[in-house]
């Protein structure tokens, strides 16, 4: 891992997002890494160590809320930021909060910028 590019993976099932991350991020010096399901998106953090995973709520082969709990005992340093089309009035965002997750964003983003200072604010952040 190069520390002037840092490591970002985006674990979503929809490849236009993921290709919109990889072309936003790497614009701006991340190394981006894209799984389109939950273990291949676990392979990619065991192997990469990134600092910041973005991670869809709804996945084939394990869900968010599974990846976040796998992410947060093997990774605990590691900030993992929901994105998801689900809404149910807030419920889950609080959930996903209090189970590890840094931040929470509804698909679709109104803007990259937004979700972009949250990368920055994580990686900014104090590890546990």
């Amino acid at each position: 891992m190069d520390a002037a590019r840092p490591v970002l993976v985006a674990i979503d099932d929809e490849v236009e997002f993921t290709k919109a991350i990889e072309s936003f991020f790497g614009a701006r010096g991340y190394d981006v890494r894209v799984a389109l399901t939950g273990p291949s998106g676990l392979a990619l953090v065991d192997a990469h160590k990134p600092r910041v995973v973005l991670v869809d709520l709804k996945l084939p082969g394990m869900d968010g809320d599974e990846v976040l709990q796998r992410i947060r005992r093997a990774h605990p340093q590691t900030r993992v930021i929901i994105i998801t089309a689900y809404n149910d009035g807030g419920v889950t965002r609080e959930r996903l909060l209090r189970a590890g997750a840094f931040a929470h964003f509804d698909k679709p983003l109104s803007s990259l910028r937004d979700l972009a200072a949250a990368v920055q604010r994580a990686l900014a952040a104090p590890e546990p």
